[in-house]
């Protein structure tokens, strides 16, 4: 009978271990970070590559310390398929250290090319451990104020990490082109996510945005309300689609000016 109890015993054992060794694998295309990772680290300009570790995985992450001595951080958190260095999150992480942020872009976990949207809901929970890993590293430079700033899907990551992360220290969201997919899990539909959402928030999108995006405006913000969050401000910028092409300036004054608003708080 003890044989038989201590048998059962290493076979629970063993299979909560092997339950949490498939739980902690990566989602993410190993590949194509790889790939990305080998093309952005050559390219750096400002700041430097860092490197973090989650679900056993190495990736990559930008880091630019601020142009003044400051304890404001912004975490920047990139579109799908993409990399901490894509198109203007590159230019922002730079011009926020300028205007006196730590700035530090995430790799985030990709998928296959011809992989469809919603199949980026499984990678969320990886996602979320990877802005942990980075409040962290601007804690040990300094900067225990965070805010997160995402752009499309990056902007849905940022929004459900606060609103399923409560007690982390973020102390605001920029959300730019916040797209909504209707269909999958609560953590890619905003206007679920920001009814626990207690952060200001900088709801930006452009007047020509892509229509899952514009469609759900009015529902973000009824959010918002049902939250009782004071803080959430919606901007639409004039001609601007959902990349802000040939609208980055725009985009940029309305950025800084809102996280000016932040201090002290």
């Amino acid at each position: 009978m003890h044989n038989k109890r201590v048998s059962l015993l290493i076979a629970l054992l063993l299979a909560g271990f092997l339950s949490s060794q498939v739980a902690a694998q990566t989602t993410s295309n190993l590949k194509r970070e790889k790939n990305w990772a080998d093309q952005v680290v050559d390219a750096v300009v400002v700041g430097e590559p860092v490197w973090f570790s989650a679900r056993r995985h190495k990736f990559l992450a930008l880091y630019a310390p601020p142009a003044q001595p400051g304890n404001r951080g912004v975490i920047l958190i990139h579109g799908r398929g993409v990399h901490p260095a894509w198109g203007f999150i590159d230019t922002l992480r730079a011009d926020l250290a300028e205007a006196g942020f730590h700035t530090l872009s995430l790799q985030m976990p990709i998928l296959a090319a011809d992989s469809p949207f919603g199949a980026y809901g499984k990678t969320f929970p990886e996602a979320f451990e990877r802005v942990d890993a980075g409040i962290q590293y601007l804690k040990t430079k300094g900067a225990g104020r965070v805010v997160l700033l995402g752009h499309s899907t990056g902007a849905m990551t940022a929004v459900a990490y606060v609103a399923k992360h409560p007690q982390a220290p973020v102390t605001g969201i920029v959300a730019i082109g916040l797209t909504t997919f209707p269909s999958g899990p609560d953590s890619m539909q905003p206007a679920i996510m920001l009814k626990s959402v207690h952060v200001p928030v900088l709801d930006i999108y452009g007047s020509n945005d892509l229509h899952e995006v514009l469609s759900y405006t009015e529902a973000r913000r009824t959010a918002a309300q049902a939250a009782g969050n004071k803080g959430y401000r919606a901007v639409r910028v004039a001609d601007a689609n959902h990349f802000f092409t040939d609208q980055y300036e725009a985009l940029k004054k309305q950025i800084v000016e809102w996280l000016a608003g932040l201090r002290g708080k």
